[in-house]
Order: structure tokens, then C-alpha cells, then sequence
């Protein structure tokens, strides 16, 4: 089995088995691999989380490479997460501010909903616990599936098992059914944890934690399981509602925090809506609760939808591989307006017009896309004179350029010696390279599935786009995002030893 891999050493160790970090020889990639013991485990059960690993496709859950086995061992080989378990970010760091709090816990009850609602049949986790969540460049990923069982399989098990002080009631009674709100206990227990540092239910929830979220809490962790929120999305919106406390605040004048990107090419298939969709992607994945939204008519979250069998919320948006989209409905549609995303992504496609009527607040940054062939500067040419003559007339406004279907790698151009461009038109190029920063885009065929050097681009290009404007030098939106986060309350208990996953024993309904 190892002859394709080295050990390197021993990641952790629980109920069913223990996981190593390895290398894969030939690729030179990093693997866990979870090795079992015949001795502890039926074939079935090992199966089971394999299985239902391979059908769970989402960004905050590790990719299953494959499945072995040998005399002695059954061998799970997922993809390797490099961070820090929630748990060990608290212990070492103590509890959370809240802003950071619910942003985490939204991730949660994401990761929690698409497991509900992928498919026909609901998937429980039925160990939601703070060992199982990993803090990755803070995105939030859901490890061991050891306990997660489609609904009818999670009732016909003669064993329970849970993590006390985060196992809902009816995990101690083979009497009562696991259902999707077996799983909202367990958010509010690791919401309640991150604030306040402790999985005993004798610590009970902190004073210090504002009222609107001691309640959201506490309808998580309802003994009885009708009172609790009816899914993971609803508990999200709840949190959601904790970041948008500018709801009043708009009707009263008080601007929203969102950043809004501004996205339009220099020509149809320029790639506008494939980088949007990269950048959407790589957000998701390190937690910025982004939002598309399609200002164009490309139809192209729909086509998407229909190939992910994905269907829009109360609001008209839809999950689609882990990342929120709102396509284009038309004037003639009127919905909520979405609120609590940080950051939203406006693809206007080759609409320059459109774009310069809703950017017409001054707010925002403007991405322009645009393709480095030499035969397409009659292209290039408006698109530069829009950014010279309407966007930037308000010099506080930050320029973005990417340039795609280029070779190499991601840098600010320098746009002086104009190998990408060959225009006659005499053009103010050091005008414009004072006013943008200019990227060349690797190539990549997939937004969704981004190889190293495209998420170092994209880290690069995020960098630039949520960093300091001109005119406002040293001042950068995330410096805004943190003064935003200090009006939510701090607490500060000291962290308690976790007991981990264990068989529950049969108790009263009342008990967690």
C-alpha cells in the first residue's frame, strides 16, 4: 500500500483510526491518509464514509483520492488541509470576538446545509464538534465522516455516538430520531464554544455575548427539537442578520459595508464571467461571504444551476458548488435585496453603460478584462478610454486590469514598453498605469478547481483589489472591516479540554 507513499508522521488519532501526512511519490503532493484496523472496524462502516466522501463535491470538505486496503488495515486517502483545528485556535488564542464568531458559524451552517440538501436523502454529520472543523487561511473545513449516515441509516444504529457537551439530547436515547436538527444542536454548541471557550453545559453562555446572538444560541441548543431552527440555512440568516445590522442602519443614511467589484471585458469571451467565477471561488474558500451576481444577459448561473441540479433560495440565490450566485431576472423582477455578503461581484459582461449607471455612488473597485492579443486593440482602445474618461474622473477610484490569454504568470505589467498592446491610437498609457494596477492572468480551464499558482494569482489580485485606494494612502477596505467588527463584544473565558467523540450512553431526553 506505501509504496507509493511516504509517511511523514502522525496527524491525529480517534475512535476508528489513526491519520497520517504523506507524500505521494510521484505527484510529490501531500495526502492524509486513515488507516483503520480490521480489528476495530467492519469493512461496511469504512465503506460507508468513503462512499459518502466521493458524492459531498464542495470546497470546505477534503477530496477523496481513493480507497484501499491490505490484511491488517483499510486505508482512506482524502485530500490534505493545512490548518489549525477550531478547537486549537481557541485553546491557544481563547475565545472569539464575535464578528469572527459568526463569520465562522455561517461557514458552519453552510458546510451543514449542503450536506442536508446535496441530495435526495438527507446526510447527518451527527458529530459536529471543534476537532472536526479546520481553520484553513480562515475558510472552514469539516473533517471525519466517521458518524455521518444518510437519514433512514442514522435511525437503524443500535450505537450512538457524539461529542458530550455538543451532542444534541437525542443522541443519548436510541428511542428518539436524528434528523436534520440533530445537527443545528451542534452549531449552537460550537458557536457557544468559540465564545466562550468550554463544551460544558454547566458554564452555561456568557453574559458578555450580545442578546441578539445568546438567543440565536440558545434556539440552537432547544432541548425540544421543534422549537430549534427547521435547517442550517435558517440558522445562517440568522447569523447573517448579526453582520447586517446596517439594515436600519441604510434606511437612517448609513452606507453598507459591502465592497463591491465592478466587473466588464473589453470584448464578448474576453473571460469576465471566468474570472468572476475564480474569484467568487477563492473567497468562498477563505471566508469572505462573497456574493456574484450576473448583470448581463450570458444566462450563465443558470446554465450552471442546471448542470449542478441547483435551485435558488427565498431570494433568488443559488449554492452552486459552495459559492453563492444570483443570476440576471430582468427589470421586470423585483427580490430582496441580498444582504450580509462582503464582498459582491458585479459581472456587467461587455455592458460599459450599465456599469457606469450603477457605479454611479462613486463606490467600489472596477476589474477590467481584457485579452492580450496585439490584432484586438480596437478593443482595447474603448475600454481604456472608459476607465480614463468615466470611471476615473472620481480619483479615489481603484482600477483593476487583468489581462487573460496571456503566457507566464501574475505581475503588475508595466504597460510603458506595451508588449501587450499595439494600438496606433495614441492613448495616455502613463496616465493609466498612475490610475490601475495591471495583472496577466495564468491560464486555468476550471474556476472551481484552482491549481497553486492560480490561487497565488488570485491571493495577489484580492490583495490589490481590497487593499489602500488612491488618495486615501495607508486606508484599505479590510482596515474598514475591522473597525466594523468592534462593535460586537468580546468574550473571554479560558478554554476547556475538549473530551472528544465518544459513545453516548443511554440518558433522559433533557440531558446533552
Amino acid at each position: 500500500m506505501f509504496g507509493k507513499y511516504r509517511l511523514l508522521h502522525r496527524l491525529g488519532s480517534g475512535r476508528s483510526g489513526t491519520v497520517w501526512l504523506a507524500v505521494h511519490l510521484g505527484l510529490e503532493e501531500y495526502r492524509a491518509i486513515k488507516c483503520v484496523s480490521r480489528k476495530c472496524a467492519d469493512y461496511e462502516t469504512f465503506r460507508r464514509e468513503a462512499l459518502i466522501l466521493k458524492e459531498l463535491q464542495h470546497p470546505g470538505i477534503p477530496q477523496i483520492y481513493d480507497l484501499e486496503e491490505d490484511s491488517e488495515y483499510f486505508y482512506l486517502i482524502e485530500e490534505f488541509l493545512q490548518g489549525n483545528s477550531l478547537y486549537t485556535l481557541v485553546k491557544h488564542q481563547g475565545a472569539l470576538q464575535e464578528a469572527d464568531a459568526v463569520r465562522y458559524g455561517m461557514q458552519i451552517c453552510g458546510l451543514v446545509e449542503y450536506m442536508h440538501s446535496a441530495y435526495k436523502l438527507p446526510i447527518l454529520y451527527l458529530d459536529l464538534q471543534p476537532n472536526n472543523l479546520i481553520i484553513c487561511d480562515g475558510a472552514v473545513k469539516l473533517i471525519d465522516f466517521d458518524h455521518a449516515a444518510r437519514f433512514p441509516d442514522a435511525n437503524q444504529e443500535r450505537l450512538r455516538y457524539g461529542t458530550a457537551g455538543c451532542a444534541a439530547p437525542e443522541q443519548y436515547s436510541s428511542d428518539h430520531i436524528l434528523d436534520q436538527r440533530t445537527d443545528i444542536y451542534a452549531i449552537g454548541a460550537v458557536l457557544r464554544f468559540m465564545l466562550c471557550g468550554t463544551l460544558k453545559q454547566e458554564a452555561g453562555i456568557s453574559g458578555s455575548i450580545s442578546g441578539p446572538l445568546q438567543r440565536i444560541i440558545r434556539k440552537c441548543m432547544d432541548p425540544d427539537m421543534d422549537k430549534r431552527y427547521g435547517s442550517a440555512k435558517e440558522a445562517e440568516a440568522a447569523l447573517r442578520m448579526l453582520c447586517v445590522r446596517e439594515t436600519a442602519g441604510n434606511q437612517e443614511g448609513i452606507p453598507d459595508s459591502s465592497l463591491i467589484i465592478y466587473l466588464a471585458g473589453m470584448r464578448p469571451g474576453a473571460g469576465v464571467t471566468h474570472l468572476a467565477f475564480g474569484l467568487l471561488h477563492f473567497l468562498t474558500k477563505q471566508g469572505w461571504s462573497p456574493l456574484y451576481e450576473e448583470h448581463n444577459h450570458s444566462r450563465a448561473v443558470r446554465e450552471l444551476s442546471a448542470h449542478e441540479s441547483a435551485r435558488p433560495d427565498e431570494k433568488g440565490i443559488y449554492t452552486i458548488k459552495g459559492s453563492r450566485m444570483k443570476p440576471w431576472y430582468g427589470p421586470a423582477v423585483r427580490l430582496d435585496r441580498p444582504l450580509g455578503y462582503r464582498v459582491i461581484l458585479r459581472d456587467y459582461g461587455t455592458d460599459w453603460n450599465q456599469l457606469a449607471k450603477d457605479a454611479a455612488d462613486g463606490r467600489g473597485v472596477l476589474i477590467a478584462v481584457a485579452a492580450a492579443s496585439p490584432w484586438e486593440s480596437c478593443f482595447m482602445d474603448p475600454m481604456v478610454s472608459f476607465i480614463q474618461t468615466v470611471w476615473n474622473r472620481d480619483k479615489n477610484r481603484k482600477t483593476v486590469v487583468v489581462f487573460r490569454h496571456t503566457q507566464g504568470g501574475y505581475w503588475k505589467w508595466p504597460l510603458k514598453d506595451r508588449r501587450l498592446h499595439h494600438s496606433r491610437q495614441s492613448l495616455d498609457w502613463d496616465r493609466l498605469l498612475k490610475q490601475a494596477m495591471v495583472f496577466a492572468s495564468p491560464e486555468y480551464n476550471n474556476p472551481f478547481m484552482q491549481q497553486k499558482e492560480t490561487e497565488t494569482f488570485l491571493r495577489s489580485l484580492w490583495k490589490v483589489v481590497s487593499g489602500g485606494r488612491p488618495g486615501k494612502a495607508g486606508k484599505s477596505w479590510t482596515d474598514a472591516w475591522e473597525k466594523i467588527k468592534e462593535a460586537f463584544l468580546n468574550a473571554g473565558t479560558a478554554p476547556q479540554e475538549d473530551a472528544g467523540s465518544q459513545v453516548l450512553p443511554e440518558q433522559g431526553a433533557g440531558q446533552g
